[in-house]
């Protein structure tokens, strides 16, 4: 069966500022929604795309996926109020076909195709999985006034990613489950995990940041510029290999 990706990109991003949305503002030339749609499109282990956005934008953003031929892509939906909405709303457009959802910020375009293969080949043997990194600060619960309740271990800590990916099945149940309550959930995972469905982490990548800030777009800006130089001296390399041979 093959894996449906769902991109959610039809939030409102009001942290970011500024009078382009978060999906469209541009990283080293390119929206930024573009560099998670280009990786999805460039691994073997996804056959569909579903881009969830604004009624608005659909224009825009199937501009987007011309652009860039994310041939993978089916058309957009549009999204809902709340960002588990958005993604009950692309699984509903799931095709027939796909036996496996994968879910991924938008907000996050330094995601990279080895990490989506290795993604969905934890999920088809575990059957639900999503990235992260284990924590390595101290985390403490406080109440409102910021008073310390409680100091967690973070041994069994981990700061959660996307990609997550999830039987088709499961994911089903869960969101039958949720009901009304998706609003709630903080992110895709823990759906499953109050319908009692198993979740297994695996490790992330510390560059697959999530793009929240003006700061973080200058960091996003430096990694892809940095990976777009680093996959130029290799195609130079394996050039001067080939006419060497």
């Amino acid at each position: 069966m093959g894996v449906a990706a769902i991109i959610p990109a039809a939030g409102a991003g009001q942290r970011l500022g500024g009078r382009v949305r978060k999906p469209f503002v541009y990283l080293n030339g390119h929206a930024l929604l573009a560099y998670s749609l280009k990786a999805l499109q460039e691994s073997h282990a996804i056959r569909w795309i579903i881009l969830v956005a604004r009624a608005d934008e659909h224009a825009q953003a199937a501009a987007l996926i011309k652009r860039h031929r994310i041939t993978k892509a089916l058309p957009p939906c549009v999204g809902g109020s709340s960002r588990a909405e958005s993604v009950a709303r692309g699984f509903a457009s799931l095709p027939r076909g796909a036996g496996w959802v994968l879910i991924h910020d938008a907000a996050r375009p330094c995601v990279s195709r080895p990490l989506i293969d290795r993604a969905v080949r934890s999920a088809r043997r575990h059957g639900a999985v999503a990235c992260g990194l284990p924590a390595t600060l101290t985390v403490k619960a406080v109440d409102e006034r910021r008073e310390v309740r409680l100091t967690l271990d973070r041994d069994h800590l981990w700061f959660v990613q996307t990609p997550q990916v999830f039987r088709r099945d499961w994911f089903a149940q869960a969101l039958a489950r949720a009901d009304r309550a998706l609003s709630q959930f903080p992110d895709d995972a823990a759906i499953l995990e109050a319908a009692g469905f198993h979740v297994r982490m695996i490790p992330g990548d510390p560059l697959n940041l999530k793009v929240t800030t003006r700061e973080d777009l200058v960091l996003a800006e430096a990694i892809l510029q940095r990976r777009n130089q680093t996959s130029d001296l290799r195609l130079q390399t394996s050039r001067v290999e080939s006419s060497c041979s």
